[in-house]
């Protein structure tokens, strides 16, 4: 059976599989237990969702042992109202239902180390807790990514290429030692968004909003930062800047929805020395048959991917760095992709990746050959030729962008290069997120409601694929040392990238004076400024899944 069959399915065919599969036999204290002094079971519409939640997450989840019923018992979810009256309706929401199966995979690996719920109501604290609650030292293979899509944000994002916003993505900087109070600048332009043509670059210090002037860090904070993210999603928005020039400008822009933007947002090829760079950043890995804007036109991302790379072939670089730093990942078959046409040409035919599904989904033969889970194999494209390459990221690089580098590393020499912080007067060398995982939508009750269950993990050639605690770079830098836009060759990140081309090794950059005005990293901070991002990796089967 292939995933892009309807999961009604599994109701059929679950009652023939043997039990084979591993029995529920994880010990589930009353620590963790339902809170079941309140019932909230008025909203049917609710009680469908909630219902849905619990039944797809138990068929799909990686984790699907730790999650009642037990497997011997699971054709006892097809009974009416048995999940209501044993399970959810204890939960007065379906984003609770989930927050409450992610935080049991959470107390299956972490045990003792997970605080309990302490009769907190079934609430969305338990999301707070997953998401944001990391003791030190503990493990991260547990459940903090799937989530349940009201609206289809994702689908359309990835699938269809839209984009929503301004297309700025700003950042709170303290520039040096005597800077008490961090002022807001531009940290990245979508390409080709509202933004970006009205010529807003990263690097640039906004001065006012709407007029407004009093936009610095602690101004903002003391207000919850309302005014500024009033600002940030209002139709329009006039902007006044300071460029890296030094020059005041004044622009004006008009919030876009459901617009294309440019995914790649540098293309180009560098000299340094005797040696030609290619150099190209992803914003997102959108999927390949979405609609991306370039020079004017309208094109598939994957036409735009071979434009780009075949532009970067043609003048014989030797070396190749790919920016990653702010990819948050996206399409699983846009990281396929883009591997075919990294890797040497001595790829063509050996193993990419595999996948890791829970014992459910094996009995139903999804991970085999040729199915959606099957082994996937590379098929080199394009006429670059590497033998190493080069990715710039931070701890926002997740997902299908850890993906695309694990899967490379058996296959060439693979350099990672990532950033420093601060923490507490520390200073942290970061890795990459760490998201190994991956799901897919399944529809629920209505078209409007998608939900992704984690559901499945990949491992490359080497078998290796748990990392989730990040992919560890070779060497870090200090990334806003140098706020340069991206492809000058000055830029902090990419200046590493080419002193290791040049000279073989990394420079140290962590020991550094840690005062004066180019010391950017003493302070950066992204409170209050909520942004819409991509992250994930994510597959999109030919047929939705319904309920």
């Amino acid at each position: 059976m292939k995933v892009n069959t309807y999961i009604l399915g599994l109701i059929l065919t679950i009652s023939l599989l043997s039990f084979s599969c591993k029995k529920d036999d994880y010990n589930f204290n009353t620590r963790f237990a339902i809170d079941t002094t309140k019932v909230y079971t008025d909203d049917a519409y609710e009680n469908r969702i909630k219902d849905s939640v619990w039944y797809y997450y138990k068929y799909l989840t990686l984790w699907e042992p730790v999650i009642s019923p037990a497997f011997a018992d699971i054709e006892k979810m097809e009974e009416e109202n048995y999940l209501k009256n044993n399970y959810t309706k204890y939960f007065q929401t379906a984003s609770d239902v989930l927050g409450y199966l992610m935080y049991m995979t959470k107390a299956s690996v972490n045990g003792k180390l997970v605080k309990g719920n302490n009769g907190s109501g079934n609430n969305f604290f338990f999301y707070s807790d997953i998401l944001y609650t990391h003791n030190k030292g503990e493990s991260k293979a547990y459940d903090w990514y799937s989530f349940l899509d009201r609206g289809g944000f994702i689908t359309g994002s990835i699938q269809q290429g839209y984009h929503s916003g301004f297309g700025m993505d700003l950042v709170y900087i303290q520039s040096g030692s005597t800077d008490k109070n961090p002022k807001l600048y531009v940290r990245f332009v979508e390409k080709n968004s509202a933004a970006y043509q009205a010529g807003l670059r990263r690097g640039a210090q906004i001065t006012s909003l709407n007029g407004d002037k009093k936009i610095d860090y602690e101004t903002q904070k003391a207000g919850y930062f309302n005014s500024l993210n009033n600002y940030l999603n209002s139709r329009n928005l006039t902007v006044e800047y300071r460029n890296t020039e030094g020059e005041s400008r004044t622009v004006n822009i008009d919030y876009r929805y459901n617009n294309y933007a440019d995914a790649i947002f540098v293309d180009t090829v560098l000299t340094a020395g005797n040696k030609k760079i290619g150099y190209l950043g992803l914003s997102s890995f959108l999927s390949t048959d979405a609609w991306v804007q370039d020079k004017g036109q309208t094109k598939s991302f994957q036409s735009r991917m071979n434009e780009a790379f075949e532009g970067i072939a043609n003048k014989n670089v030797q070396e190749m760095v790919v920016d990653l730093r702010y990819n948050g990942g996206g399409s699983v078959t846009t990281a396929e992709y883009l591997g075919d046409i990294l890797a040497p040409m001595s790829s063509s035919g050996n193993l990419k990746f595999k996948y890791k599904i829970n014992n459910i989904l094996k009995e139903l033969e999804w991970d085999q050959e040729g199915d959606e889970f099957g082994p996937t194999y590379f098929s080199k494209k394009g006429n670059l030729n590497l033998s190493r390459i080069y990715f710039l990221v931070s701890e926002e690089t997740a997902s299908a962008s850890e993906l695309l580098i694990n899967l490379l590393a058996p296959h060439m020499k693979v350099y990672v290069i990532g950033t420093y912080k601060y923490n507490n007067g520390a200073t942290i060398a970061s890795n990459t997120y760490g998201k190994p995982v991956g799901f897919f939508p399944v529809e629920i009750v209505s078209s409007s409601n998608e939900l992704y269950v984690t559901s499945f993990q990949m491992f490359n050639k080497d078998g290796f694929g748990d990392y989730f605690d990040g992919l560890k770079p070779n060497s870090h830098v200090w990334e806003l040392d140098s706020f340069k836009d991206f492809g000058n060759m000055d830029e902090s990140m990419l200046s590493a990238a080419i002193y290791h081309i040049n000279n073989g090794v990394f420079s140290n950059t962590k020991n550094r004076a840690v005062t004066g005005s180019t010391n950017f990293e003493r302070k950066i901070s992204k409170d209050g400024l909520k942004q819409r991002k991509i992250q994930g990796m994510y597959k999109f089967p030919n047929k939705r899944i319904h309920f």
